[in-house]
């Protein structure tokens, strides 16, 4: 028996025996008698003692008031109950984010960890000064983009997981590439490191659902499903596809990826961008270049939690319209001599707000779109002219 508990009792004890007047007063003297504190070896029996004479007590009085009954053993047991334990957070299905706004944070650590048992792989990211924003974007393949070069990386793994990490700085010895190899969580590397914007990319066997903890003394956890029942919520829905557009394939809740970076760098010649039903439309057209054969060139549509962005390869921070966005990344292509029409279009779409070039560096194109809300899409590679179409979906 702790002592802390001991005190407690005892004042507990004493409290009732003082309140419940209608004892007689050698009654009272008695049972304050023996809650009184003594040495440490004769605690029990005198707590034992006490807790009898007050139950002769409300026996006694019982007959006068049964009310007191309820009264005291109520109290009694919420004194000595633990208290519950609090509701396990679900497995989501979706893009996550959290943080505090302006925390000074620094990475001093990435620790991965098996709890097989438990269906789910860890991932613990340990600060210094609290835990700083972040974005949890969940996407179809293990294939990402370094920032700020724009340099593609592939990880171990079918699907994978991007962490932004903002303001945080990253502390010497801190790990840049781990391979656990565990059931779920293949592969954890580097993405970024660019004022203080830190990015990391997770590379896992399949996409499974995630739950992200917030835990005391600074620790960023990112559980993983091992197996497809440790989801407690269902994936995210995307809205009805409309009759007529169903013969262009499902909208996904993903990131995407595509095309192929072969041969001579495309050349993009036409950024489109219109309201249709049911989805707002991006199109990026492009052309080979003199003798070479056209193709879609490699890349990613990645979903974020934020229309904040960073310009390739300067690292400068840009900003668009909206409250979520899409990166899309081109690898073998380029608009720099090709391209005359906007690299700025703001459309203010139903979703697609703002549509921007974000690099144009050694063959890697970039832009961003500003939305005004995180939406399923669909990526379509059409031809005659070479095209690559993103419908964002909308209410």
């Amino acid at each position: 028996m702790s002592d802390d508990f001991e005190k407690n009792l005892r004042d507990h004890l004493h409290r009732e025996a003082e309140e419940t007047r209608e004892l007689p007063r050698r009654l009272r003297g008695r049972i304050r008698d023996g809650i009184a504190p003594r040495a440490r070896a004769r605690m029990a029996p005198q707590l034992a003692l006490a807790g009898a004479l007050v139950l002769v007590a409300i026996a006694v009085l019982a007959f006068r008031n049964p009310t007191i009954i309820n009264v005291v053993t109520t109290s009694i047991k919420g004194l000595i109950e633990p208290s519950p334990s609090p509701t396990p957070q679900p497995f989501l299905c979706q893009d996550q984010s959290g943080g505090s706004s302006g925390a000074s944070a620094t990475l001093t650590n990435v620790r991965p960890g098996s709890h097989a048992g438990e269906g789910y792989d860890r991932v613990v990211f340990d600060f210094n000064g609290g835990i700083p924003t972040w974005d949890l974007t969940r996407q179809e393949s293990a294939r990402f983009v370094r920032d700020a070069s724009g340099q593609e990386v592939t990880l171990d793994g079918s699907a994978g997981l991007k962490l932004v990490l903002r303001d945080v700085d990253l502390a010497a010895g801190a790990p840049t590439d781990l391979k656990p190899g565990l059931t779920s969580v293949r592969e954890i590397a580097q993405l970024g490191n660019f004022e203080r914007v830190l990015t990391y990319g997770i590379g896992l066997s399949s996409s499974q659902c995630v739950r992200v903890l917030q835990l005391s003394n600074s620790r960023l956890v990112v559980d993983v499903a091992t197996t497809a029942s440790s989801s407690t919520t269902a994936a995210p829905t995307p809205l009805p596809t409309q009759p007529a557009a169903t013969d262009l394939g499902a909208f996904s809740c993903l990131d995407h990826s595509g095309g192929a970076d072969s041969g001579p760098a495309m050349q993009l010649t036409a950024v489109r961008v219109a309201h249709q039903t049911g989805f707002d439309r991006i199109v990026f057209e492009f052309a080979p270049q003199a003798g070479a054969t056209a193709h879609i060139p490699a890349y990613t549509v990645s979903r974020q939690a934020s229309a904040k962005f960073v310009k390739d390869p300067s690292g400068l921070p840009v900003t668009m319209r909206g409250s979520a966005g899409l990166r899309i990344v081109f690898h073998g292509a380029s608009g720099a001599t090709s391209y005359t029409g906007s690299r700025d279009q703001i459309v203010n779409l139903p979703v697609v707000q703002e549509v921007e070039q974000l690099g144009d560096f050694e063959a890697v194109l970039s832009w961003g779109a500003g939305m005004s809300q995180a939406s399923c899409i669909r990526t379509l590679e059409l031809s005659n002219p070479t095209r690559l179409v993103i419908d964002v979906q909308t209410p």
